[in-house]
């Protein structure tokens, strides 16, 4: 083992011990909201490190390609992070720096880099990290990788996103990065997750993360979320415009609804848009909502087709935001 890999070196006296009751509590909380995983659980599960107690994690659809050198396959990773005490964490370290669990040195290197931000994070020195990896020649993209990784972990998402936006990345993670993101989105702004997806232009995996990613661009824009089910197959471009026409009816009534359900029914639609439109609200599952005949009605007004006089609705706030949409006009 090279010396700055020894224990002492890396970790110092360790004392206080700096996994406390408390810290430890407050990870396994932070666990339990990233969908319970961790980021480091799943780096650990892409790197195939695990013994004792096991904690299911669903395995990536493929290795992170950050973590592309290992021939082994992969299984769930043990929950034995944080350590709770001294000679756990001696154990953790010398499992990450075995010569016999084929995982190249940067990703050893990462991984103690990863542990010296979380300690030196909760406990002060948070410079110790900087220095092994400078000492170390960690690849910056290693670096940048793994902080933000730490970052998510202790849930501080936007100065994660500085880092994992970063161009020199690769988008690992990044169907995981959606899922918590858009859950943790703070009084229905979705800006961070859909910042990461326009500014990463990562590959979804996952129908998780696609549902995920296109429900916050249903909240944040209905032009948005039609334009992105158009960039889909047809079978999944339907499944994904009805998508958002349950979400826009089930948005409730009030200012914002109303234009919402404006912006809806004054979509571009093609023919094939048009009738799966119909379909949904006349057969499909948005035609349990009260306003689904209106919506069908207030599509009609707009693009111009005859409306029987007794087809009347009683969605007052829709076509008041007809109206206010189109200046008074109907």
């Amino acid at each position: 083992m090279d010396d700055y890999l020894e224990f002492t070196r890396l970790f110092g006296g360790l004392d206080p011990f700096p996994y406390s009751r408390t810290v430890i509590l407050s990870i396994e909380s932070s666990r339990r909201s990233l969908d319970g995983a961790l980021f480091i659980d799943r780096v650990l599960t892409a790197l195939n490190l695990g013994q004792g107690k096991y904690k299911y994690i669903q395995p990536p659809a493929r290795l992170p390609q950050q973590f592309t050198s290992l021939p082994c396959s992969i299984h769930p990773a043990v929950s034995h992070y944080p350590p709770k005490n001294k000679d756990a964490l001696r154990q953790w370290h010398q499992l990450i720096c075995s010569n016999n669990n084929n995982i190249t040195l940067h990703h050893k290197l990462s991984i103690i880099y990863y542990i010296l931000l979380d300690i030196g994070g909760r406990c002060g020195g948070a410079d110790r990290a900087e220095r092994f990896a400078k000492y170390a020649s960690i690849p910056d993209r290693y670096q940048i990788f793994m902080k933000g990784l730490w970052l998510m972990d202790t849930r501080n998402f936007e100065l994660a996103l500085e880092h994992l936006t970063h161009p020199s990345l690769i988008s690992d993670f990044a169907d995981d990065i959606i899922i918590v993101l858009v859950h943790h989105a703070k009084d229905g702004d979705y800006s961070l997750p859909l910042a990461y997806y326009h500014t990463v232009q990562p590959s979804i995996r996952s129908s998780a993360a696609l549902e995920a990613l296109f429900d916050a661009a249903a909240q944040s824009s209905v032009m948005t979320a039609f334009e992105f089910s158009r960039s889909h197959a047809d079978y999944m471009r339907r499944q994904l415009f009805q998508r958002l026409v349950l979400s826009v009816l089930g948005s409730g009534r009030g200012e914002e609804a109303a234009e919402k359900a404006f912006e809806l029914t004054s979509l571009p639609l093609d023919a094939d848009e048009e009738q799966w439109f119909r379909e949904c609200l006349e057969s499909g599952e948005a035609k349990r909502f009260k306003t689904a005949k209106d919506t069908l009605i207030t599509r009609r007004i707009i693009t111009g087709q005859t409306v029987g006089a007794n087809e009347k609705g009683s969605w007052a706030t829709v076509l008041e935001g007809v109206k206010t949409g189109s200046g008074g006009r109907v």
